[in-house]
């Protein structure tokens, strides 16, 4: 019996897909990644069950269609999306017809703002046994500026991302005179003129570090800084947290649904404005000023640094909170949908 899973090759996606696949397997199926799942696929025997895991965007889920249209096996179209699909993407594309699973409320909010139908939200989860195991033996930047309240980025430099904000509450932190911390950023070259500038270091080779290394960079700091505006889930969010680090960020949804102010350093934003991204969705940017952001920094190193009972103690809460999101917890509904008992 084999489980057929059409992943999109994005690294946040194709991370899940293999905890979802490590979870199938565990019951004793096989399973096969496949760019593309044919009708040639669904009328073998062999294959018994169908996961399309996607952006929910023509392009990238238009040749599950007919396929899905034609399948009477066990199936599920999984899928994220930034903001609000644009008409080109709906009109005349019978994706209508698709009984969509959204990672996120928000995704399902802006997917049936456009007449799609979303039959259910299952978040994106962790692998926590692996993240307890890095969490108490760190290994990805040694016994560097252990003086410092170590701060990292992990993630791309695109619009959404907002590393320009990220770069302006750091000049913001330089020209206050505010000392002992550090910023490292796990991004791409491209963001390296924006970050010349002290207390930041430029992690070389993004996209090339296996998932544990990444894993292991963010247990080695003290916070993780999350300054974008706009995601369909957000989950290095939810992986720091799950290695005991708190993290910095705007309040908006999707973090909303799973980040706790309880533990987590956040601030609200401002307004929402939309950006066009290509012909494909309108991104919900959701708009703060950079001095937000500066202004929560700085009171997080102060905590590190003056109050250490105080951090440990957000430290355990955001460990235990994420427990909550475990693979082998959330993805049970996912099984069962694509006939995995």
């Amino acid at each position: 019996m084999k489980i057929l899973i059409s992943p999109l090759y994005a690294t946040s996606v194709l991370n899940q897909a293999w905890l979802i696949r490590r979870l199938i397997e565990s019951r004793g199926y096989d399973c096969e990644f496949k760019s593309t799942i044919s009708v040639f696929d669904i009328k073998n025997e062999n294959n018994v069950g169908f996961l399309w895991f996607t952006l929910a965007t023509i392009q990238f889920i238009g040749d599950a269609i007919f396929p899905y249209l034609y399948c009477d096996k066990p199936k599920a179209v999984y899928v994220t999306v930034e903001g609000i699909p644009t008409k080109a993407n709906v009109l005349c594309s019978n994706l209508d017809k698709l009984q969509l699973v959204a990672n996120s409320k928000f995704t399902k909010e802006s997917l049936e703002r456009v007449g799609l139908n979303v039959v259910d939200v299952i978040h994106h989860a962790i692998n926590w046994n692996l993240c307890d195991k890095i969490s108490l033996n760190p290994k990805g930047l040694g016994n560097k500026f252990t003086d410092k309240c170590k701060l990292i980025y992990v993630g791309r430099n695109d619009p959404r991302k907002a590393l320009d904000k990220l770069s302006k509450a750091i000049d913001i932190l330089n020209d206050k005179g505010i000392k002992d911390w550090v910023l490292f950023l796990h991004t791409e070259a491209s963001a390296k003129d924006m970050f010349d500038k002290p207390n930041c270091v430029l992690l070389p080779n993004f996209g090339g570090f296996s998932y544990e290394d990444t894993l292991h960079l963010i247990a080695s700091c003290d916070y993780l800084v999350f300054p974008t505006m706009c995601e369909g889930f957000g989950l290095p969010l939810l992986e720091a947290n799950a290695l005991g680090k708190p993290a910095i960020h705007c309040w908006f949804p999707p973090l909303s649904e799973f980040s706790s102010k309880d533990f987590n350093f956040v601030f609200d934003y401002i307004e929402e404005a939309w950006a066009k991204c290509g012909a494909t969705q309108y991104w919900i940017f959701h708009q703060y000023a950079p001095e937000q952001l500066a202004e929560m920094i700085m009171y997080a190193i102060d905590i590190y640094h003056n109050s250490k009972e105080e951090y440990q103690e957000y430290c355990f809460k955001a460990k235990k909170h994420a427990k909550n999101w475990d693979y082998k917890k959330i993805y049970k509904k996912l099984l069962k949908m694509i006939g995995v008992r």
